[in-house]
């Protein structure tokens, strides 16, 4: 019996946006994504962000106003296709088997919106070769539009020296400059670790005493300097952690959205072999901001 594919079409699609807005709606690693990432539809295949280190400087009106003018940087980002997909026997459909399916369709989108994060993600560890908006790496220490090294060398992985690094990495940061040499007062906010380095960087950041320190009860800084610690457990080294500045419109990363995740169908083969495909499909791509907002420590 041949499967009336307008109905079922209907069905998938209905189970399909269900799980969509569930998973929106639940979405630890959304809101983990967005904390250090600007969203920014996409009208085309690519868009180009030329105003990316535009800062101008506030000045005091004396006379006729001088302005500044946008670079004209070349960074563009050009929309990539992925898709996850399941395979369905036209016989589930006949015996009615729509609430076995629902959870497999619940898993596809939970996949695609997970890959999203995970776009981000590998930009962040390819940021040693993979360009910014200066032509440099991203995590680069010859930045030279504007001058300054996000790049940094850490001292250990002990509490003592986390503690110590994230004093050296939140001062290198608030002294960065935009590229009109203007002193952003950039505060770290939001730390990277990979898994091996949770319980460490707990105990630094969330420790009533100061962590590392003499005595009990000592003030400790980090609890109100560190909003949000991420722990992302496929990062490539155990031992290597990132900082950045999250309390801003535009944020360290990008994630360029052309087409969210959407259902398809094809149910070409389902005469031949009983087999309807049911994807989800979407357009996007993870870039950069500005580099200023993000520090890699090396260790």
């Amino acid at each position: 019996m041949i499967v009336d594919t307008v109905l079922l079409e209907k069905g998938l699609k209905a189970a399909f946006n269900k799980a969509m807005t569930g998973i929106i709606a639940d979405g630890g690693a959304t809101k983990a994504l967005e904390a250090i990432t600007s969203i920014f539809p996409s009208e085309g295949p690519d868009e180009k962000y030329g105003f990316l280190g535009d800062t101008p400087a506030v000045t005091e009106w004396i006379g006729d106003k001088t302005t500044g003018h946008i670079k004209d940087y070349s960074y563009t980002l050009t929309n990539k296709n992925y898709y996850a997909a399941i395979s369905i026997d036209r016989n589930e459909i006949n015996d009615d088997r729509m609430g076995i399916l629902k959870p497999r369709i619940a898993g596809m989108v939970s996949t695609l919106q997970r890959e999203k994060w995970a776009l981000i993600i590998a930009q962040i560890v390819a940021g040693t070769v993979n360009l910014a908006y200066d032509g440099t790496a991203y995590f680069s220490s010859s930045h030279t539009k504007p001058t300054l090294d996000n790049l940094l060398a850490g001292t250990s992985t002990t509490i003592a020296t986390i503690k110590t690094d994230i004093y050296s990495a939140k001062a290198g940061m608030m002294e960065f400059v935009s590229d009109a040499n203007r002193v952003m007062r950039l505060a770290m906010d939001t730390i990277l670790v990979p898994a091996e380095q949770e319980g460490l960087f707990l105990e630094v950041l969330e420790s009533s005493a100061n962590p590392g320190g003499a005595g009990d009860g000592i003030f400790n800084p980090m609890k109100g300097w560190i909003k949000q610690l991420i722990v992302e457990p496929s990062l490539t080294d155990s031992l290597d952690w990132f900082g950045f500045s999250a309390a801003h419109p535009m944020k360290p990363m990008i994630l360029q959205i052309r087409e969210e995740p959407n259902p398809v169908i094809d149910t070409t083969a389902e005469a031949r072999n009983r087999t309807i495909v049911f994807s989800g499909e979407m357009r996007c791509v993870a870039g950069f901001g500005m580099f200023q907002q993000a520090v890699k420590m090396v260790n």
